[in-house]
Protein backbone atom coordinates (compact mmCIF):
# COMPACT_ATOMS: atom_id res chain seq x y z
CA UNK A 1 0.00 0.00 0.00
CA UNK A 2 1.72 3.39 -0.80
CA UNK A 3 0.48 6.60 0.63
CA UNK A 4 0.71 10.19 -0.18
CA UNK A 5 1.72 12.50 2.08
CA UNK A 6 -0.31 15.61 1.01
CA UNK A 7 0.93 18.34 4.03
CA UNK A 8 3.61 18.62 6.44
CA UNK A 9 4.47 16.44 9.21
CA UNK A 10 3.79 18.01 13.22
CA UNK A 11 7.44 18.24 13.48
CA UNK A 12 7.87 20.59 10.70
CA UNK A 13 5.20 22.57 11.77
CA UNK A 14 6.52 23.42 15.20
CA UNK A 15 10.32 24.14 13.54
CA UNK A 16 8.90 26.62 11.23
CA UNK A 17 6.37 28.39 14.34
CA UNK A 18 9.55 28.75 16.18
CA UNK A 19 11.83 29.91 13.58
CA UNK A 20 8.73 32.28 12.70
CA UNK A 21 8.21 33.62 16.28
CA UNK A 22 12.23 33.98 17.38
CA UNK A 23 11.88 36.04 13.71
CA UNK A 24 8.93 38.48 14.74
CA UNK A 25 10.42 38.93 18.71
CA UNK A 26 13.30 40.53 17.16
CA UNK A 27 11.51 43.03 14.75
CA UNK A 28 9.14 43.90 17.35
CA UNK A 29 12.15 44.87 19.73
CA UNK A 30 13.61 46.79 16.74
CA UNK A 31 9.99 48.35 15.88
CA UNK A 32 10.05 49.43 19.95
CA UNK A 33 13.35 50.78 19.61
CA UNK A 34 12.76 52.66 17.12
CA UNK A 35 9.22 54.36 18.58
CA UNK A 36 11.33 55.34 21.80
CA UNK A 37 14.09 57.14 19.10
CA UNK A 38 11.30 58.70 17.27
CA UNK A 39 9.92 59.79 20.53
CA UNK A 40 13.25 61.43 21.73
CA UNK A 41 13.74 63.16 18.21
CA UNK A 42 10.73 65.12 18.19
CA UNK A 43 11.16 65.92 22.28
CA UNK A 44 14.79 67.38 20.85
CA UNK A 45 13.31 69.30 18.06
CA UNK A 46 10.30 70.30 20.04
CA UNK A 47 12.20 71.67 23.36
CA UNK A 48 14.29 74.59 21.88
CA UNK A 49 10.67 76.57 20.70
CA UNK A 50 9.04 75.55 24.21
CA UNK A 51 12.46 76.66 25.95
CA UNK A 52 12.61 80.17 24.07
CA UNK A 53 9.36 80.70 25.05
CA UNK A 54 10.21 79.98 29.10
CA UNK A 55 13.24 82.42 28.86
CA UNK A 56 10.37 85.23 27.29
CA UNK A 57 8.16 84.44 30.69
CA UNK A 58 10.97 85.06 32.66
CA UNK A 59 11.79 88.18 31.43
CA UNK A 60 8.30 88.99 32.84
CA UNK A 61 9.28 87.43 35.62
CA UNK A 62 10.78 89.89 38.74
CA UNK A 63 11.61 87.31 41.03
CA UNK A 64 11.65 90.03 44.03
CA UNK A 65 9.18 88.27 46.19
CA UNK A 66 8.55 85.07 43.92
CA UNK A 67 11.40 82.50 43.24
CA UNK A 68 10.38 79.40 42.16
CA UNK A 69 7.32 78.66 40.21
CA UNK A 70 5.84 76.07 37.59
CA UNK A 71 5.05 76.52 33.93
CA UNK A 72 3.34 74.59 31.29
CA UNK A 73 4.67 75.40 27.77
CA UNK A 74 3.27 72.72 25.35
CA UNK A 75 3.77 68.93 26.40
CA UNK A 76 6.35 70.47 28.44
CA UNK A 77 6.25 71.15 32.45
CA UNK A 78 9.01 73.72 33.39
CA UNK A 79 9.90 74.10 37.34
CA UNK A 80 12.36 76.34 37.85
CA UNK A 81 13.93 77.77 41.52
CA UNK A 82 15.76 80.63 41.74
CA UNK A 83 18.33 81.55 44.67
CA UNK A 84 20.63 84.61 45.14
CA UNK A 85 24.05 84.61 43.55
CA UNK A 86 24.83 88.43 44.46
CA UNK A 87 23.31 91.33 45.19
CA UNK A 88 24.40 94.84 45.26
CA UNK A 89 23.21 96.00 48.39
CA UNK A 90 25.45 93.75 50.02
CA UNK A 91 28.58 94.83 47.79
CA UNK A 92 31.50 96.59 49.24
CA UNK A 93 31.18 99.12 46.58
CA UNK A 94 27.87 100.38 45.46
CA UNK A 95 27.66 101.85 41.93
CA UNK A 96 23.85 102.56 41.63
CA UNK A 97 22.05 103.23 44.79
CA UNK A 98 18.80 103.84 43.80
CA UNK A 99 18.41 100.10 42.05
CA UNK A 100 19.20 97.29 43.67
CA UNK A 101 21.08 94.54 41.52
CA UNK A 102 20.60 91.17 41.95
CA UNK A 103 22.29 88.21 39.86
CA UNK A 104 19.98 84.91 40.49
CA UNK A 105 21.19 81.40 39.78
CA UNK A 106 18.43 79.78 38.08
CA UNK A 107 17.49 75.59 38.06
CA UNK A 108 15.00 75.02 35.78
CA UNK A 109 14.03 70.90 35.03
CA UNK A 110 12.07 70.27 31.96
CA UNK A 111 9.44 67.39 32.75
CA UNK A 112 7.44 65.55 30.00
CA UNK A 113 4.42 63.43 31.30
CA UNK A 114 6.06 63.50 34.82
CA UNK A 115 9.58 62.27 33.42
CA UNK A 116 12.46 64.02 33.22
CA UNK A 117 13.79 65.45 29.91
CA UNK A 118 16.59 67.69 30.70
CA UNK A 119 17.92 69.98 33.35
CA UNK A 120 19.09 73.51 33.01
CA UNK A 121 21.71 75.91 35.05
CA UNK A 122 21.95 79.51 34.33
CA UNK A 123 21.74 82.79 35.61
CA UNK A 124 19.43 85.82 35.59
CA UNK A 125 19.99 89.27 35.94
CA UNK A 126 17.34 91.51 37.79
CA UNK A 127 16.64 95.09 39.05
CA UNK A 128 14.45 97.19 41.32
CA UNK A 129 14.26 100.37 42.85
CA UNK A 130 15.94 100.57 46.40
CA UNK A 131 12.48 101.63 48.29
CA UNK A 132 14.71 103.23 51.08
CA UNK A 133 16.97 105.46 48.87
CA UNK A 134 17.32 109.26 49.08
CA UNK A 135 18.77 111.40 46.46
CA UNK A 136 21.29 113.47 47.48
CA UNK A 137 20.49 117.34 47.80
CA UNK A 138 21.13 119.59 44.67
CA UNK A 139 23.77 122.06 46.19
CA UNK A 140 23.89 124.76 43.09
Amino acid sequence: MQRNNHGFSLLEVLVALVILSLTFSGVWGFFGTAAQSTTRIEEALALPAAFEQYLDYMTLESLRQQRTGQLAIGEFQFAWQASVNRQSDKEIYRRQRERIVTLFDLDVRILKEERLVSEVSTQIVRQWKEGNYVPPPNFQ
